[in-house]
């Protein structure tokens, strides 16, 4: 065990006998929880990816399909008589023959309509497991899994290792304050929660784009692209540097409230914990893996319940397509998306998924801080 003291330049860890290990300076010290958020959060989502694939699936049934509809006038060589011709989804050149042997051609500017087509299958877990193992094979449980590691090794980065550098400056001791584990207010812990996941997810939304993308259903039985590369390169030219922040805004709320959640109940749960005593005034809980198991489990069914609603309406938002001119075909806005989604579906389909959304989020909080609470133990750094 180790325990830390104050140094002129920087915080010190030191040995059971007292020995000097090591001086953290405010910059080291950030550093080194920013590289064990992420690795903690990496190594977490590697055996979470299959469960996150299967609630994407999930929370994606039911969901209204876009249809285009193009509507040609067709203009004849020799009169003066006009014909609609509706195509689906691509504008092809039409032509007919005339009673004077004329042919007819399509005009070369349709005017195209996009509606929505409600669908009707909807599946339990187990039936939906056997249709993608029937259709698709267990390869579509690893979908994804590349743009998802990238993206913790953004997103994650960022909001497990700047939490205690936001409840530094949010309690008023600064950016290098907090560096012995002083305890905060449950209103600190949200704020900073709050601000180090909107940060976070902001930078990385790229990669969870492509990660939903990816995960979705493929029509034509292979992925949508064909690497993370292909993917940046195909929303780019269709959509533009704006497409690759498609859906910024729900993500960044739902990473504020996914942080918030779960750090800060994390946070309080395990201090209280800490804090129980006995009869005999020992302390029924200490600092190690049982009091980071329950606090992280506990943290989990937060996190779960409080942002199932918005991780559908993002996941639905982000799948859809969008024109050259950046509109979505099913939803304007997340705030559409959710709206449409409560209207054709009801209230409960913003919880489509939740049994796997907690399955993934439990097991993923649990791994996530325990390896990122050892990391920071191993090398004598204070726990969160």
């Amino acid at each position: 065990m180790t325990v830390q003291g104050q140094h002129s330049s920087g915080l010190t860890s030191l040995t059971p006998e007292g020995r000097a290990a090591h001086v953290w300076t405010p910059g080291q010290e950030l550093a080194a929880k920013l590289l064990f958020g992420g690795l903690g959060c990496m190594i977490a989502v590697v055996f979470t990816h299959p469960v996150d694939v299967i609630k994407t699936r999930l929370q994606l049934q039911g969901e209204a399909i876009a249809t285009t509809t193009i509507t040609s006038v067709v203009l004849p060589s020799s009169s003066t008589s006009v014909l609609a011709a509706t195509h689906t989804l691509h504008p092809t050149a039409a032509s007919s023959p005339t009673a004077g042997g004329a042919v007819m051609r399509a005009a070369t500017t349709p005017a195209t309509t996009v509606t929505a087509t409600q669908t009707t299958q909807t599946l339990r877990l187990i039936p939906l497991l056997r249709q993608i193992l029937r259709t698709e094979g267990p390869r579509v449980f690893v979908a994804g899994l590349a743009p998802a590691v990238l993206r913790e090794s953004i997103y994650s980065t960022i909001r497990l290792g700047s939490y205690d550098y936001f409840k530094g400056i949010y309690s008023g001791m600064g950016a290098t304050g907090l560096r012995g584990g002083e305890e905060t207010t449950t209103l600190v812990k949200l704020m900073s929660g709050l601000t180090s996941g909107m940060i976070g997810s902001a930078i990385a939304n790229p990669t969870d784009l492509i990660k939903v993308r990816l995960q979705a259903f493929w029509p034509s039985g292979k992925p949508r692209y064909a690497s993370i590369a292909d993917a940046c390169r195909s929303v780019y030219i269709e959509e533009g540097i704006p497409g690759l922040y498609r859906g910024v805004v729900p993500t960044a709320a739902r990473a504020m409230v996914v942080t918030a959640s779960q750090l800060a109940s994390y946070d309080t749960t395990k201090h209280w914990l800490l804090k129980l005593r006995d009869s005999q005034g020992q302390a029924r809980f200490h600092e190690g893996y049982l009091t980071h198991f329950c606090a992280s489990t506990f943290a989990g069914l937060v996190c779960s319940i409080s942002t199932s609603p918005i991780d559908t309406v993002k996941v639905r938002y982000m799948n859809q397509q969008f024109n050259a001119q950046g509109k979505g075909h099913l939803y304007r806005s997340a705030i559409d998306c959710a709206i449409k989604t409560v209207q054709r579906e009801g209230p409960l389909a913003l919880y489509k998924g939740f049994l796997m959304c907690w399955l993934r989020l439990g097991p993923h909080t649990m791994l996530s801080l325990m390896i990122f609470e050892k990391l920071r133990s191993f090398v004598g750094l204070n726990p969160v």
